[in-house]
């Protein structure tokens, strides 16, 4: 047997004895008001709760409705599984309501309280950290191509370097790009940086001006270039950088450190001119890393993870020892 759907059964649904019951109760608490104005105290008050009797019926009729169709069936269900399942919720919330809840998520136990001392400061160390995430500039894809070579004019041994690096700004807008060597590295540069924007805008600068400043180390020589009108317009920008860097005469310790939060590298360094690579040493911490070594004069390290600042690379690239002691020819 076929059955047929009564597509208006919903819809009178909603006109049920108690939608009536209610109206007529609403209805009949004014004609009272009107027909009687002179009312007592005693009948104003019945008449006034008659009439909130008939108000609230004909809501619990309506409520009554909505909750037996399926759209609300449906809302009410996606909203539990926000909460008590996926946990949406919680991206939605503040940031300092974020670090409560996950302090109260990852608070050790009065048992690893004991056997751990300031355990707690450790992990709120982390939770510090990770919130303050949005307060940084990161980067990803981040590339850097270098030669090693013999500069002969100066009887020293130098590197090029070509950098680049997608970089994402923080919740305020981009942080400044910043260049700087040791006073004592005459013969370090930087040659170039160009900015590209997802909008097809380029800026290259060539011409840098480099301030002396103090630092921990020493004097030393800094470049900085502004991305503030950036801010609010760019999602991102493309950075890339040629800079040269110079060592001693026979050996030139090159090093890569991470100065903000970065979602994977890749490091290639080769060596002409008899240059070899000595040794290397990585201070990756929480991180999956590759190196690549075919020969003594080639040298690829790679991460594919998210890396935090602190984060380096140091290669010692120098002359065998039969080299360094003869001196170098010019052309």
């Amino acid at each position: 047997m076929e059955y047929k759907t009564n597509n208006n059964y919903g819809f009178t649904k909603l006109f049920s004895s108690y939608f009536w019951l209610g109206l007529v109760l609403v209805l009949f608490s004014v004609i009272l008001d009107l027909k009687f104005p002179n009312m007592p105290f005693w009948a104003l008050a019945c008449t006034g709760l008659l009439e909130s009797v008939g108000i609230a019926i004909l809501v619990a009729s309506i409520f009554t409705y909505a909750s037996g169709t399926s759209e609300f069936v449906n809302k009410i269900k996606s909203l539990l599984q926000d909460i008590v399942v996926s946990r949406n919720f919680l991206g939605n919330i503040d940031s300092e309501s974020k670090r409560d809840a996950l302090s109260a998520l990852i608070k050790p136990s009065i048992e690893e309280k004991r056997i751990y001392s300031n355990i707690e400061d450790y992990l709120n160390t982390y939770i510090i950290q990770t919130m303050d995430v949005t307060n940084k500039c990161v980067r990803s894809n981040y590339n850097v191509h270098a030669r090693a070579y013999l500069n002969k004019e100066h009887n020293t041994i130098c590197v090029d370097s070509n950098i680049s690096y997608r970089l994402y700004p923080t919740k305020d807008g981009y942080s400044d790009i910043k260049v700087g060597f040791l006073a004592s590295e005459i013969l370090s540069t930087c040659n170039q940086i160009v900015v590209n924007t997802p909008h097809g805008d380029r800026e290259v600068f060539e011409t840098l001006e480099f301030k002396e400043v103090e630092i921990d180390v020493g004097k030393a020589r800094i470049a900085t270039i502004d991305l503030s009108k950036h801010a609010k317009k760019c999602s991102h920008l493309d950075i890339s950088l040629d800079m040269t860097e110079s060592g001693s005469d026979h050996w030139i310790m090159l090093s890569f450190g991470a100065m903000m939060p970065t979602d994977g590298f890749k490091h290639s360094l080769r060596c002409d001119d008899g240059l070899k690579v000595n040794s290397f040493h990585t201070f990756i911490h929480g991180a999956q890393f590759y190196t690549d070594k075919p020969s003594d004069t080639e040298m690829i390290t790679s991460c594919n993870e998210w890396i935090n600042e602190g984060t380096g690379l140091s290669i010692l690239v120098s002359l065998p020892h039969e080299m360094a002691n003869k001196p170098i020819k010019q052309d």
